[in-house]
């Protein structure tokens, strides 16, 4: 058995390089210590599937209210407290709250993602591809990430919102911000231009809104702006923002991570190209087993409301637990000796939870996978040819707790 304080010097989540390839450590993790306790920080890192499970689903006992924000490093500076000062109070309305009136928050946004909705939508996705597809196909060599992984997943989510005139750079900067928030790994120059990008995203969609309410359109903001819910009253501000913003960056980040990521599959391996290409109806798996194996959230924090025992280990009133799924969904004992690599044409014994699991399950996954399913199916058959640009080792990833995303992936199409 690897001790705990072979852990201690090793896996390092907050280290800038772990993202790299932070594969080794969760089977390790896995194999040895499924719930581990970091003597650095006294989180709980939770690496087994079925564990992972166990948690997600019991909201009562393990929490998803933790101010995640307030947990960097050395604290917040003072510059940051000072413009956070000018902003609004935090609500617990979806991702955090696990209380009776989650469903009311969720069911608020729900309907803009059901069938019918995705249907609606799925042309304008359609076209989007092509039209990014071409001017891919212009250049030749292109980073991936600024020319197609960003810019697709940002232009429906903000159509979706009602933000589509803000532009792509803007609201990526946005989003990038709120994730930087949580990620706990910003220098304190970083930490304050976070801070002010919120406040500027904050603000202008309160002014949204109250446009929306003078000339309500077909839009997720103008439908949360006119909306009364159960005490007939509208939700206010900090409502409104924690809901917006959720959907933002929740609406962009996990597809692009995931899209770049399969890109890279196919730009190392020309076999399996040809085969999404001769084999339609497999890009569906290969969108799942992308989202399994990259898993472009690693995993969430809880917070134990009680004392209890983890496969044994105690965990103590209060204590932290961050749920690894992107250890969970490389789990052997679930997904057998071959969890590692890509399965096409064969079901997964269980489902991945590349986007949660339990009550906190993604809102949006569907939308996700409407836009990977369209966007894999044109990319495929619009080129020959994918190939790296560069070096597999020129290739690096953001410094981030929780989300894994390639700084750039620069790539010829043929």
């Amino acid at each position: 058995m690897m001790g705990e304080g072979e852990f201690a010097a090793d896996f390092d989540p907050k280290a800038d390089a772990f993202m790299e390839d932070p594969w080794g450590f969760y089977r390790a993790l896995r194999r040895e210590a499924p719930v581990y306790r970091d003597p650095r920080s006294d989180i709980f890192f939770i690496a087994a599937y079925d564990l992972v499970d166990e948690v997600m689903k019991q909201p009562a006992l393990f929490s998803s209210a933790v101010d995640r924000a307030g947990m960097r490093k050395g604290g917040l500076p003072a510059r940051v407290l000072e413009i956070k000062a000018q902003g609004w109070t935090p609500a617990l309305t979806m991702s955090h709250n696990d209380t009776a009136s989650h469903p009311m928050y969720r069911g608020l946004v729900s309907p803009f993602f059901t069938p019918r909705k995705l249907k609606a939508i799925e042309p304008f996705v359609a076209d989007h591809t092509a039209q990014l597809i071409e001017a891919m196909r212009a250049k030749g060599t292109v980073d991936f990430l600024t020319d197609f992984a960003v810019p697709l997943p940002i232009a429906v989510i903000a159509r979706y919102l009602g933000l589509e005139d803000y532009g792509v750079e803007t609201l990526k900067n946005w989003s990038d911000a709120f994730a930087d928030e949580i990620g706990f790994m910003t220098s304190d120059e970083r930490a304050i231009e976070v801070a002010e990008l919120c406040f500027e995203c904050h603000k202008t969609m309160i002014d949204r809104c109250n446009e929306r309410r003078a000339d309500p359109r077909d839009d997720i903001i103008s439908h949360l702006a006119t909306t009364r819910i159960e005490d007939d009253r509208l939700l206010n501000e900090s409502e409104l923002l924690s809901i917006l913003t959720q959907l933002l960056v929740a609406g962009n980040e996990t597809t692009t991570n995931t899209l770049a990521g399969g890109m890279r599959r196919l730009a190392r391996d020309a076999a399996l190209a040809a085969e999404l290409r001769a084999e339609p109806k497999k890009i569906a798996d290969f969108v799942e087993e992308t989202l399994r194996l990259e898993s472009p959230v690693q995993g969430q924090f809880r917070k134990a409301t009680e004392d209890t025992v983890l496969a044994g280990v105690p965990v103590p009133k209060d204590a932290l637990l961050h749920v690894r799924f992107a250890s969970a969904n490389r789990d052997e004992t679930i997904y057998g000796d071959s969890a590692e690599a890509m399965k096409l044409g064969t079901r997964q014994p269980k489902p991945h939870v590349a986007f949660g699991a339990g009550m906190h399950f993604c809102v949006g996954a569907m939308l996700s996978r409407l836009e990977l399913r369209l966007a894999f199916e044109q990319l495929v058959n619009a080129f020959e040819t994918i190939e790296l640009a560069v070096p597999e080792s020129d290739l690096h990833y953001h410094p981030h707790f929780h989300l894994r995303a390639l700084k750039a992936l620069p790539i010829s199409l043929g």
